[in-house]
């Protein structure tokens, strides 16, 4: 198992553990430090997808363990060509620092949903008790509103300046009664919400679970940005696990672009150099043997056996 582990790195990375043996340890620490964190953001997006289905979605486990193998998969084919790319001039480092940055962001975005589950869950319950309870105080409002006019007109004091019980005061007073009504409704209404997000096993539990967006995951984004907003210890604690997954996601691109060049690297270089200069001499030997034709061919083989035949 130790040796599973101190080699995986190598595997990744596609390079020779046995040959990186012969090299200082800068070079092996190097090829390390890249394997290792094209690993992690996969493991990372694994879990994340798994948790997302199974825990937030509520899918079956084997659903959810399919979406992690797919998130992380693709993950770890991304990561794996960064560390794996030769090339890494500005254009090339920008595209990939952006697509990491980009990566980092929707990452973040799925583990704060599962970290934050039961706080977004709350937040949004004490929204909608919020909603209730306003709506409880506008009626009260209404009904005192209502209330003050009917003694008024009763007084005489209103409008119509006749006091007892005429016309205009029974219409106010119908529209006490139906403001007394409203109040009743409305704080029925507060008592049965409470009742029910108090109680998961109430049949109305999930019901309301839906109506506030619970079960959907864009809804849960936003009501997350919502109460990290109103909370600054949440916020902390979110902008460090976004800054977290970008460290994760971009610091295989870091080391790839801006870690010195160890003398692993450099030999493989000047081999692949060496490689393709024989490649383009061959090939342009091979441009100058069709450009001569048959008769300059065949007359280059008889002065070629003729220096041989001399020199020897």
């Amino acid at each position: 198992m130790t040796t599973f582990f101190s080699t995986l790195p190598y595997h990744i990375t596609g390079d020779n553990y046995e040959q990186l043996k012969k090299y200082d340890a800068n070079s092996r620490k190097k090829i390390s430090i890249l394997g290792w964190f094209a690993v992690i953001p996969s493991f990372l997006w694994f879990v994340s997808a798994y948790l997302l289905c199974g825990q937030i979605l509520g899918t079956n486990k084997w659903v959810a363990l399919l979406a992690g193998f797919v998130a992380a998969s693709l993950i770890f084919i991304f990561e794996r060509s960064i560390v794996q790319s030769k090339k890494t001039n500005l254009f090339m480092m920008f595209c990939r620092l952006s697509l990491g940055f980009l990566i980092a962001a929707f990452s973040s975005v799925i583990l704060d949903l599962v970290i934050f589950e039961n706080d977004i869950a709350h937040f949004a319950k004490t929204q909608f008790i919020k909603t209730e309870e306003a709506k409880l105080t506008n009626t009260t409002l209404k009904l005192e509103t209502a209330t003050e006019n009917f003694n008024k007109e009763m007084e005489g004091g209103s409008n119509s300046k006749q006091r007892g019980f005429g016309v205009i005061a029974k219409q106010k007073k119908e529209q006490v009664t139906q403001a007394s009504t409203d109040v009743a409704a409305a704080k029925a209404s507060l008592e049965k919400t409470n009742n029910i997000l108090s109680n998961p096993n109430d049949p109305q539990y999930q019901s309301i679970q839906n109506q506030l967006g619970l079960n959907t995951i864009l809804n849960r984004v936003k009501l997350l940005h919502e109460f990290v907003m109103q909370n600054t210890l949440a916020f902390v604690a979110w902008l460090i696990l976004l800054l977290i997954g970008i460290f994760l996601e971009v610091f295989g691109v870091l080391t790839k672009c801006f870690y010195p060049k160890s003398a692993y690297e450099a030999d493989v270089e000047a081999v692949e150099t060496i490689l393709a200069n024989k490649r383009r001499q061959a090939l342009e030997q091979s441009v100058y043997y069709t450009s001569i034709g048959v008769h300059g061919r065949h007359a280059t083989s008889l002065m070629d056996n003729r220096n041989t035949q001399f020199l020897n």
